[in-house]
Order: structure tokens, then sequence, then C-alpha cells
């Protein structure tokens, strides 16, 4: 993915966290950006800001929600769309999506704690969390990544409240770069193989190498694939001789009947090792365990 935009405050926040990586473009659309710069010749617009007119309503923002094909007339290779449940801005999110047709669409749900929102605003989430789902199943967007708020908060543990949710950021931008780099770059060894065609709805994750317990960012429902991607400090690769068995037996450990299970080992020069999930359903999550 080559063109980040951030929806809403939780969009735009996620968006910022990628500026810390050349390989991205990132754009922006929220209420009270600062998005005109003054110069002697008057006021001009800041490349990759949009600011929102603001509405009362999620219902005011997609009846409002202007064209936006002159801002992302620019835009190039892959979209990944982010937004966040629970903001009322969340109400434009198909309309600015409409704008973007004929381009390869991600989107990146957040998915708020739904036990904390008012029922209003509980109801109008679950039609996105929906609608989004079978947008994504329909082909109309290449893929959909759902997140938890829940399952990360679980995952990262205790974090000081000021900085606690850049921390969650963090973890979710710093996950999906390393799997986008290991996508476009030579492993050592992989079992890798396209995903279903039909499997168009996903989420991330971390692994625990050394015990083998799996942090997804959100707990899919009837997977039918999830990739394992390995990155190993390469002078480890070269000395261990028990790693690649213990490797392969973890991962036949997370096969079953319904799910397909891949790995890719991959050498770096970091110190410690890591390992990233990305996993595939065919189904439409209801997410009612996170309720």
């Amino acid at each position: 993915m080559e063109t980040i935009i951030g929806l809403g405050q939780a969009g735009c926040n996620i968006a910022d966290e990628f500026k810390k990586y050349d390989e991205y473009d990132v754009y922006k659309i929220d209420v009270g950006l600062d998005a005109y710069e003054e110069t002697p010749y008057g006021d001009f617009p800041k490349e990759g800001l949009y600011n929102m007119p603001w509405q009362s309503t999620p219902e005011g923002y997609e009846e409002s929600c202007p064209n936006m094909k002159t801002f992302f007339k620019d835009i190039k290779g892959e979209i990944l769309f982010i937004f966040g449940g629970s903001g009322d801005i969340s109400g434009a999110s198909l309309r600015i999506l409409h704008h973007l047709q004929g381009r390869d669409i991600n989107v990146l749900y957040v998915r708020p704690d739904i036990e904390l929102l008012p029922e209003k605003k509980r109801m109008q989430e679950r039609v996105t969390f929906n609608v989004l789902q079978e947008y994504a199943r329909s082909a109309v967007f290449k893929r959909i990544f759902l997140i938890d708020n829940t399952a990360l908060e679980t995952h990262i543990g205790d974090v000081p409240l000021i900085g606690y949710h850049d921390k969650l950021n963090e973890m979710i931008v710093s996950t999906i770069h390393m799997i986008n780099v290991y996508n476009h770059i030579e492993s050592v060894t992989d079992t890798f193989s396209d995903p279903f065609e039909t499997a168009r709805i996903s989420t991330i994750g971390l692994l625990d190498i050394a015990d083998g317990n799996d942090k997804k960012f959100f707990s899919l429902d009837n997977e039918r694939e999830v990739r394992y991607y390995y990155a190993i400090n390469k002078d480890r690769l070269k000395s261990d001789g028990a790693l690649f068995k213990k490797i392969k037996q973890q991962v036949k450990e997370k096969a079953n009947e319904i799910t397909k299970v891949s790995y890719g080992i991959f050498a770096t020069n970091y110190e410690e090792d890591f390992a990233y999930t990305l996993s595939y359903s065919s189904s439409i999550q209801t997410g009612e365990e996170n309720d």
C-alpha cells in the first residue's frame, strides 16, 4: 500500500504513524484540520489535508459529504483507508470511498469498545461494521482489515493513560508495515500461495515465537487461512540447527480441517526475533463475543 488515508481523529492519528516510513503518502480528512498555508499570494491548501465541515450527526456527514475527487487526483498505488467506528464523521466513509472507485482499496476498520458506546452510537457502529464487510466480500474493496481495540489492550499490557492510544497505534502501524515489507522482499524460505479469492475479511497480529501464542488484533470466526511471517536474526539462521524444525512444528500445530496455514522466514539484522500474522476469512464477522 503506497497511499494512506485517515478519516476522523482515530484514522488521522493512525495515518500520522505511517509518516515514520518513507514508503507511504499520507492523506488526512477531519474536522478542524489546519489545511491552508498563508503566503504573500493568498492562502493555499496544504497537500494531503482536507478540513471537513462540522456536522452534528453521522447522517449529516453522509448527506453533506463533498465531492473529493479533486483532492484524490494525485493518489497512486494501493490505498489503505483508515477510520474508527465510533466517530460521527464515520458517516461520510462510504461516500468518500465512492470517490475512490476504480482504485485498489483496502480498508482498516478500528472497532471501539462497544460496551462503552451510547445506544445510538452502538447502532451506528454495527451498521457500518456490517456494511463494510459486505462490500469487501462483494469485491467492492480489495480487503478489509478488522482491528478490535479491546484485543489490542489485552496484548499490549499495562500502559499509562498519557500516550495510551499512541502505543496502540504504533503497534497497529508497525505490524502492517512489517507485513508489507515482507510481502515485497525475498524470503529465506516460504510456503506462501495466493490467498483464497473469497477470503477478503482479515486481521493482523503477532506471534510469540517462544510459546507459540497468537496475539491477533481481532478474533476472526471461520478462518480460512493464516500466514506467519518469521523475522529472524540472520546469524541465528546460520547457527541454530534446531530453529527450522521448531518453526515448522509450530506452524503445523496451528492447522486444522478449516484453516490453511503457511509461513515465510526472513533474515534480519535485528538482534531480537519477531513473528507477525495475517489471517483471512470469508465469513461476515458479528463480533458478538466482543460486544
